[in-house]
């Protein structure tokens, strides 16, 4: 019965996957008809690479405060509208709406808000007092990862949304009567009651999310391709960049290997928390 599957699976994800660390411990050049075996060699490559090292650190800014900022504001947003009753529900589907739409869509839409000549963004802070002078959010290296990483806040917030409305929902009426009846109100209810309660669907939201942010390559890349510089380069963009630009294969699948064993292991670490929530 699972024989299909399995097939399917091997051969659409088993065989890139062997291919790939195959190709790791070779010399190949994809424009060149000299490609030779070289063992380690792109892995020792590595750690003298500094692109590498600073794309590695970029994807983890960009992934950690995308889940984090997503994970808050999501419960803040699924705490705020819990109690929304009759037609105001229809609040929760206008707010799931960035969620739904395609991801070059809304870094187009970031991109014209941020832009230092006319976007709104700068219009706004210039105009209210807050800065005197216009922010150069895709052009320069310190401003360049808050805008990437606030596009894509603003795109994951209403899944974190979606996924604790659901975990509210599953919150025993029992509990919240009894919670009631012992005087519990406001933050200590949110506290001791239903914090609990959201952990499994915060464990299991961020882990889908930071699988989804280490291979974000279409939001990034049509904001800034990773610029200025390598400021907003990610293990996604750089291994684009030596793949498709540089053509060097064999050096491209041993950083996507080094890729697969990241997500491995912090997927391998969720789901040894989640049992231990569930135990």
């Amino acid at each position: 019965m699972t024989a299909p599957a399995l097939a399917v699976l091997a051969l659409v994800i088993g065989y890139p996957i062997v291919r790939a660390i195959i190709l790791s411990f070779y010399h190949y050049p994809l424009l060149s008809p000299f490609r030779n075996f070289i063992g380690a060699g792109n892995y020792q490559r590595l750690a003298n690479d500094p692109v590498f090292w600073q794309s590695l650190v970029n994807t983890g800014i960009f992934t950690g405060a995308s889940v984090v900022l997503g994970l808050l504001v999501g419960l803040v947003l699924a705490l705020a509208l819990e109690r929304l009753q009759g037609p105001w529900r229809f609040v929760r589907g206008v707010l799931l709406t960035p969620w739904a739409m395609p991801v070059i869509v809304v870094a187009f839409l970031f991109q014209f808000m941020f832009d230092e000549q006319g976007g709104i963004t700068d219009a706004l802070l210039q105009r209210t007092g807050i800065v005197h002078h216009a922010i150069p959010w895709l052009t320069s290296p310190n401003w360049a990862m808050v805008a990437v990483t606030l596009a894509n806040v603003w795109q994951q917030a209403p899944f974190f949304l979606l996924i604790f409305t659901a975990a509210l929902g599953g919150v025993p009426n029992e509990v919240i009567e009894a919670a009631r009846i012992d005087r519990a109100r406001g933050w200590s209810m949110v506290a001791r009651i239903k914090l609990p309660y959201l952990r499994s669907a915060a464990l299991v939201g961020a882990l889908l999310m930071i699988i989804q942010n280490f291979n974000n390559f279409p939001l990034i890349w049509a904001m800034t391709e990773g610029g200025p510089g390598y400021s907003t380069s990610t293990l996604v963009i750089y291994v684009y960049r030596l793949a498709f630009t540089s053509f060097n294969v064999g050096y491209s699948s041993a950083i996507g290997v080094v890729w697969l064993v990241l997500l491995l292991f912090i997927a391998g670490w969720f789901i040894r928390v989640l049992r231990g929530q569930n135990s």
